[in-house]
């Protein structure tokens, strides 16, 4: 197939890979942001052997490692101390381990490698409906202009898509009764200097985490319901402090930290459910094809699979449908297991029903004593999963093989 016109609406993680991707192997590429000045939205995140892989072939990998905090495994204990999860990618290879790191890097990194690959990016401009010119697709925004025609419109506009809906108008995307709130801030205790994603759980009813994301900073996250992160309702800093403090005392002087600066953000959560990946030559990726709750680490992951998968389908098809088939073969099973996954597993972490935690507890730190199982658990937190009975391997290297 020779070079296509392709936009791409959103410019986070999923769309600017994709750009990157795409205009390396010479296609047209059309970046279409509704900020006038694209940025980071998030929170810091994880990123598993796999979207290191993504970035690897996006010549970005040492660049990410460098502004990142290498992360060996993850510890989860609950409110009296007791590990409920404890899990190490070096069960899986020696050499293996994820990272974290701060979406602004990441999106610097990102959107550099855009810019760099040929990419048209256009600002300001909210895109808000599809129309089809026969097999190609124009992008209406908000103003009624009219971009394109597109021989494929790639739609990567996170979790809250303003235009799955207009593709797919049964689509479901449910937010989650829970959320979080997030704050970065200095590692003054060298919690990150055990190269461990730590969480501490009461029941499920509060969860407060620590991610190191560069080699002095950490991301802390703190577990709410959904309906306490509106925009108007006012975060109750003084009861957060006290509970978070009495969940993890260890953790006091970045709480304290966190608190004092009052400069947390709000998360909130998706399970999006679509009947196909595309409809014509408009195709979804990213969040905006199967947002989920955080429970598995797989947000970004996926994402860049996401991108991953689009270029090389586009490079062995002889059209665009034939590559939608492709597409969908590559990242079906995958998409569809860490979506139900993470959508099973909500409630066990973020929920009313304190109950939960006593069976969660009882199989996870089992699960985690028990090589074969502990191995398995180690492959979905890792995204080597490719549905419920089968996953991929790393290579020689303890990487993932694209």
């Amino acid at each position: 197939m020779g070079s296509l016109e392709i936009g791409i609406v959103g410019c986070g993680i999923a769309g600017q890979a994709a750009a990157g991707f795409l205009a390396d192997a010479g296609h047209v590429v059309t970046l279409l942001e509704r900020f006038e000045q694209p940025q980071a939205v998030g929170a810091g995140l994880l990123l598993q052997p796999t979207g290191l892989s993504v970035l690897r072939a996006l010549g970005l990998e040492q660049e990410a490692v460098a502004a990142g905090a290498r992360i060996d495994g993850i510890l989860g204990e609950n409110q009296w101390g007791v590990r409920v999860i404890d899990l190490a990618y070096g069960d899986l290879h020696p050499a293996a381990f994820a990272l974290g790191i701060g979406r602004s890097p990441l999106f610097d990194l990102l959107h550099r490698r855009v810019l760099g690959a040929g990419a048209r990016l256009v600002t300001g401009v909210e895109i808000v409906d599809v129309e089809r010119e026969g097999a190609r697709a124009v992008a209406l925004d908000r103003k009624a202009r009219r971009h394109g025609p597109f021989d494929l419109l790639v739609v990567a506009d996170g979790a809250s898509s303003a235009l799955r809906p207009r593709v797919f108008p049964r689509a479901r995307a449910p937010v989650y009764p829970w959320g979080c709130i997030w704050a970065t801030v200095p590692d003054t205790h060298a919690f990150g200097a055990t190269g461990l994603l730590r969480q501490r759980f009461f029941g499920t009813s509060a969860m407060l985490g620590l991610l190191p994301v560069a080699s002095d900073r950490l991301t802390l996250f703190w577990s709410l319901p959904t309906a306490e992160l509106e925009a108007d309702w006012p975060l109750d800093l003084a009861a957060i402090r006290r509970k978070a403090l009495a969940l993890w005392p260890d953790a006091a002087a970045i709480v304290e930290r966190a608190v004092d600066a009052g400069a947390f953000a709000r998360a909130t959560y998706r399970h999006v459910s679509l009947p196909r990946c595309n409809e014509g030559p408009v195709l979804l990726i990213g969040d905006a094809a199967h947002g989920t709750s955080p429970q598995l680490g797989q947000g970004a992951n996926l994402g860049l699979l996401d991108a991953h998968a689009l270029a090389r389908s586009l490079a062995e098809a002889g059209d665009v449908p034939q590559a939608m088939e492709r597409f969908a073969a590559r990242r079906g099973t995958s998409n569809r297991f860490y979506g139900t996954a993470s959508h099973l597993l909500t409630p066990f972490f973020q929920s009313h029903h304190d109950l939960l935690a006593i069976p969660r507890d009882l199989v996870l730190h089992r699960a985690c004593l028990t090589p074969p199982a502990r191995r398995m658990l180690a492959a979905s937190l890792a995204g080597l999963r490719r549905g419920w009975w089968t996953a991929d391997t790393l290579d020689a290297d303890g990487r993932y093989p694209l």
